[in-house]
């Protein structure tokens, strides 16, 4: 566990080094325009991440399900099925099939999402203000940018099955290795057209790993790689991934929603004031985002082997862990603001006067990380789903309601997401965990005894 955490945390480190060594490459060498368009395009083209469909969630969920089953059956014993394939279904395991209907599936969705970068290059000099001098260039920095970001997405399959077979270390080495390669790339290809550089870079980079993480999961298949699809596996895939989606979805009704509410009653002032706010949360929940990634195929593998007392484990531990690690962030920041906002914006814009009630939503929203990766390890998407839509509604609602009627300003609006927090995340997540868990133990407790001795032969072979 302490290995996997360490290059975890090493991978999302390399991710933030990577991208401040080359930001500041392409400032030096080619000035403020070039990285103005660097950084619009990495932060527009983001959006292509939605083409993934929660595919890779899903597939981990999946892939400990399909463990578990090719543990307590037979290969012989497996009967056909349905399939859309090329040979006999006795040829490839249970798991097999899923990495094959994932591969299908990341790359329909690798389709639609290069179509839409050809769509977003061919319009981007309409939809933005681009640099006379940078406007032949930009074409091609768009595209590559999106396909490296189509490309990493891909690369998420065959990591799932890395995270799935005990090589979570190993996989985010690969990733930071990825990073390390895209800075090495920027550089190589020299200072002339830096942006240009740092737009190939990274789609090369981004090909590496999704070799290397294809190269280092095919040491898990059994023989060549089973081009079998089953219609079943993947529309499960589909649709437990589209749950994931509409969850991240809705992380809209948030920051983006009390953005405009602030603009609409508040006004730009304010809007300033938010801002370094939203910047600074989203870099202490990089602080929990390691750790609860690494648990997610932790929980799953543990879950469906029956080890319910190590998931109980898992989350209370990850929790308090996460909630520690915050707490202490957040009192560090709030003692280090004042200078901070000095050294970073030249001044303070009155971010200080709502930062403690916005790190107080990080610190409870932050916590609820692990939880949200227990959830998904047992396969409850659907109410984790549900509970991120109410809670983001209950955001709108509650934010519009303290500014519109109560008058509370820019405090109104933070006080509205801290009242969805606490709803979701201090109250419904630890009793609904908690409660699924006391649940599953007790059916694992009254199991036959035939059952029992299934599911401790699978835990032990998982």
């Amino acid at each position: 566990m302490r290995r996997d955490l360490f290059w975890a945390y090493a991978a999302s480190g390399a991710r933030i080094i990577s991208w401040a060594i080359v930001s500041a490459f392409v400032f030096r060498k080619g000035g403020k325009e070039e990285f103005g368009m660097l950084s619009l395009v990495r932060g527009t083209i983001g959006i292509l991440n939605y083409t993934a469909v929660g595919l890779a969630p899903a597939m981990v969920r999946m892939l400990a399900e399909a463990r578990k089953s090719d543990a307590a059956v037979p290969a012989i014993a497996v009967q056909p099925t349905r399939t859309l394939d090329y040979h006999s279904p006795l040829q490839a395991s249970h798991e097999e099939k899923v990495y094959a209907s994932a591969i299908l599936l990341a790359i329909l969705s690798f389709a639609v999402g290069l179509f839409l970068t050809g769509f977003y290059t061919h319009y981007f000099d309409t939809w933005h203000k681009v640099p006379l001098r940078l406007g032949m260039l930009m074409p091609a920095v768009v595209f590559l940018i999106g396909l490296g970001t189509l490309v990493r997405l891909l690369s998420d399959v065959p990591g799932a099955v890395l995270q799935t077979n005990g090589a979570i270390a190993t996989d985010n080495q690969l990733i930071a290795v990825g990073e390390v390669v895209w800075v090495i790339l920027t550089i190589a290809f020299g200072g002339r057209v830096p942006i240009r550089s740092a737009a190939a870079g990274y789609a090369l980079a981004c090909l590496s790993v999704l070799a290397l993480r294809g190269a280092f999961a095919a040491r898990y298949q059994s023989g060549r790689p089973s081009l079998m699809v089953e219609g079943q596996l993947l529309w499960r895939l589909l649709q437990l991934g589209s749950l994931v989606l509409i969850a991240q979805l809705a992380d809209y009704l948030y920051s983006p929603t009390d953005y405009i509410l602030i603009d609409h009653f508040l006004g730009p002032p304010d809007v300033g004031a938010y801002a370094p706010a939203v910047q600074i949360d989203g870099g202490m929940l990089t602080l929990v985002t390691a750790l609860s990634a690494v648990l997610l195929p932790k929980a799953a593998l543990a879950h469906t082997a029956g080890s319910i007392e190590t998931v109980r484990r898992y989350y209370i531990r990850g929790t308090l862990a996460s909630l520690l690690m915050l707490v202490l962030a957040a009192i560090a920041v709030w003692l280090a603001a004042p200078r901070l906002l000095r050294l970073w914006l030249g001044s303070d814009p009155g971010t200080t006067l709502i930062l403690p009630l916005v790190l107080i939503h990080t610190v409870l929203g932050g916590s609820s990380a692990v939880g949200r990766s227990i959830l998904l390890a047992m396969g409850k998407f659907k109410p984790f789903t549900a509970s991120v839509l109410i809670a983001g509604a209950t955001n709108v609602v509650a934010s519009y309601c303290f500014v519109k009627y109560l008058h509370w300003g820019l405090r109104g609006i933070v006080l509205g997401t801290i009242v969805a927090v606490v709803g979701r995340c201090a109250l419904w997540m630890p009793w609904y965990v908690m409660r699924q868990i006391r649940v599953q133990d007790s059916l694992q407790s009254t199991a036959t005894p035939a059952a029992q001795a299934g599911l401790d032969k699978a835990s032990k072979q998982a």
